[in-house]
């Protein structure tokens, strides 16, 4: 049993790299090609084992028979050792450049998505702060008539006090008509009673004084006319008192509900002077605070688009710093591609290929011509 183990050990396919030889894995349950080269081994450089035994058997056809093994394995070590040397830094290199590319990148953006939001947020200020300007002017447009209607009901209400107050000088003077009016009839009633004493004491003396009596007939007669139009003035005046104090009466009402309404409308627009004034204040103070936050959201801009221009010269710097490394990489790439078409030319006499291969890897002198 161990000795069938061991002659399977020695059967088992190896990798057809000379560096390698390790054992190939079966073809699998399906069956299939066998492997001739290890298909998952990577060697520096990302070099597969296939790829080598390429290289390597292209060197032995380049070199000829006549070298020996130890040289071959010597050359190719060499090559391997310098590939590696040379594809170590140069993937590092990559790497990081790469990784300092997408930071950067990543960087930039966010600054440019920072920038933009706070350029949004700036606009929507703005535009809070315009219409709160407008709603401010609107308030004092409203206080601004507000006042004028006001002016406008104090000027009414002034009239009305005036209409009133002449209207009760009215009302005196026709008090005064009345009481002048009364006091002229009640002199004409105590003329009518010394007239009729008088005509009395006449009659008593009628015998003696008969002419006298058709005199003061006479005198009674134009008396009498005298007193009836006393008494119609006087009726007259009364009348018109009345009407007076009934039309005076009327219109101090008036006058006073008048006066009540312009009190009531001054009391209403006292308060909404006093309401537009809180409105007015209220939107001065939003408005001072929106330009407060549109100042804040201005200078955050500006910060954001410094720390993007700083961004952008790192950006810049890294680019450049790309570009050394890409030419650096073309060089090697270079470099690499004349190795390999020394390694594949047809010697000439007096050529050492073993070294020109390896001045040309290590950049020494001695090595051919470069093509």
């Amino acid at each position: 049993m161990t000795e069938g183990a061991v002659i399977e050990d020695r059967t088992a396919a190896l990798c057809g790299f000379r560096q390698c030889r390790a054992p190939l894995p079966p073809p699998g349950p399906r069956g299939g090609r066998p492997f001739e080269f290890c298909p998952d081994r990577r060697w520096p450089g990302d070099r597969t084992c296939k790829q080598l035994a390429a290289a390597d058997q292209a060197l032995r056809e380049a070199l000829g028979d006549s070298v020996s093994h130890a040289g071959l394995t010597d050359a190719a070590a060499e090559f391997v050792r310098a590939a590696t040397e040379l594809g170590g830094p140069l993937q590092t290199l990559r790497n990081a450049l790469d990784s300092v590319a997408a930071r950067a990148q990543d960087e930039v953006t966010s600054a440019l998505t920072r920038a933009e939001t706070a350029e949004a947020r700036a606009t929507e200020a703005d535009g809070h702060r315009q219409a709160a300007e407008a709603r401010a002017l609107e308030a004092e447009h409203a206080t601004a008539a507000a006042r004028t209607q006001a002016q406008e009901q104090a000027d009414l209400a002034k009239a009305a006090r005036e209409t009133a107050a002449t209207a009760v000088k009215a009302r005196k003077a026709a008090e005064l008509d009345q009481a002048r009016a009364e006091a002229s009839a009640t002199a004409a009633a105590e003329r009518a009673d010394q007239a009729a004493a008088d005509t009395r004491s006449e009659r008593t003396r009628a015998d003696a004084l008969a002419a006298e009596l058709a005199q003061r007939s006479e005198q009674l007669a134009v008396r009498t006319t005298e007193r009836d139009a006393a008494f119609e003035a006087l009726t007259q005046a009364h009348t018109r008192a009345e009407e007076t104090r009934e039309a005076l009466t009327t219109q101090l009402g008036s006058a006073t509900a008048e006066l009540a309404r312009a009190g009531e409308l001054r009391e209403a627009l006292t308060a909404r002077l006093t309401t537009s004034s809180a409105d007015l204040t209220a939107a001065r103070a939003r408005a001072d605070d929106l330009d407060a936050r549109l100042q804040a959201a201005l200078r955050e801009l500006q910060d954001e688009r410094r720390e993007a221009t700083v961004l952008a010269g790192r950006l810049e710097a890294a680019r450049a710093e790309l570009a050394r490394a890409a030419e650096h990489h073309d060089g090697l790439r270079a470099r690499l591609e004349r190795v390999h078409r020394l390694a594949l030319a047809n010697p000439t006499e007096n050529f050492d290929l073993r070294a020109g291969l390896l001045a040309e890897l290590l950049d020494l002198p001695g090595g051919s011509p470069r093509a």
